[in-house]
């Protein structure tokens, strides 16, 4: 069994480029992705810029995620970005990994709202493969609240690799998140009652978090 440890970075969609077939506040611009092998060591890695149909990128997600207007110009459209990514992962059978359930719900909609009907990528979007170890990190620390990555990180004292919020860093240092974990089985947080109990603010958000209270009108 691998696992394909998954990150998406999205840009925002102005209410005025918004119509009745794409009526979401974000779009994907990119695709983040590592692939482990049974023991959780990496084998391989992906990062594709994908060309946003209704999106725009702004300054607030280019100082965000580092990603420019010229990295997603001429990039592929997100049926041409997913076919690429199915085909690297070849015939493996794999599981995948994502923080949070955002990035599985964001391609849901998109694949809807964009009408791809694509047998390979509907297989990979198969919901019983997908894991969210937000939630999995959660529950095994019975923290109170969704924890973000970089929060993650930090109780697990695991120094990140890159930058947030770049879909391959962020996959990555998820990936070595999810390595430690599963290997070291009896591992605990150092001073975790002070953690529980502290009422803290995240230290940072991922990318859908920020977009967490906007209106998303028309998600079935």
């Amino acid at each position: 069994m691998n696992y394909l440890v998954l990150d998406l970075e999205m840009c925002s969609v102005q209410k005025h480029y918004r119509s009745d077939r794409f009526h979401f506040a974000r779009e994907i611009i990119q695709i983040g992705a590592v692939l482990l092998d049974e023991e959780y060591q990496r084998i391989a890695e992906i990062r594709q810029y994908v060309h946003p149909k209704h999106g725009v990128i702004d300054n607030f997600i280019l100082k965000l995620t580092g990603i420019n207007q010229a990295d997603v110009k001429h990039a592929p459209d997100l049926e041409d970005a997913m076919n690429h990514m199915v085909n690297w992962i070849g015939n493996r059978e794999y599981e995948i990994i994502a923080w949070s359930e955002n990035d599985y719900n964001q391609f849901r909609r998109e694949i809807e709202a964009k009408e791809i009907v694509n047998e390979k990528i509907e297989n990979f979007m198969d919901k019983e493969h997908w894991t969210d170890y937000q939630e999995i990190f959660g529950e095994r620390f019975e923290f109170p609240r969704k924890v973000a990555l970089e929060e993650a990180l930090m109780y697990c004292a695991i120094e990140a690799e890159g930058r947030f919020h770049d879909g391959l860093c962020d996959a990555v240092n998820t990936a070595k998140l999810v390595k430690k974990l599963e290997l070291h089985p009896e591992f605990k947080i150092e001073n975790y009652e002070k953690w529980i109990t502290e009422e803290v603010e995240p230290l940072n958000y991922r990318l859908g978090d920020l977009f967490a209270n906007l209106d998303f009108q028309g998600i079935a």
